[in-house]
């Protein structure tokens, strides 16, 4: 199913981030990472988890970021941004907000790397109440 960047959550999200990062899906649903981490769409329990897990996260903002702030201003909160192409000395920016921070820079990355929507899973959808 294909969700925009800017509504993703949990699962999905972390699901979104490991495929910006070059994750293969293996024959039984998961998407493995180069170091070891994974996503399992059929399962509650996965290992890959930067849109909570802080040290995760800061991987990517040490590979990726270009910028998170904080906007009082917004419903969301946080900003991030990333850096999604560079052509001489110009640089394009993709922008994303989120609740929390780790949600906002994983929006970025997905958004820079996968675009503004992403095919996801449909059991990795969370369905609001």
């Amino acid at each position: 199913m294909k969700i925009k960047t800017s509504e993703l959550t949990g699962r999905a999200l972390d699901w979104a981030v490991a495929m910006a990062l070059g994750a293969e899906i293996n024959g039984e649903g998961f998407l493995e990472l180069p170091s070891g981490h994974f996503v399992n769409k059929k399962s509650r329990y996965y290992s890959f988890k930067p849109s909570t897990d802080w040290a995760q996260c800061g991987q990517l903002i040490d590979e990726y970021l270009g910028d998170v702030t904080r906007m009082e201003f917004t419903d969301t909160h946080w900003v991030a941004s990333c850096r999604a192409l560079t052509v001489d000395d110009f640089s394009i920016f993709k922008v994303q907000k989120g609740e929390t921070p780790q949600i906002a820079i994983c929006r970025a990355v997905v958004a820079a790397k996968l675009g503004e929507e992403v095919d996801i899973p449909d059991e990795l959808v969370e369905v609001e109440a």
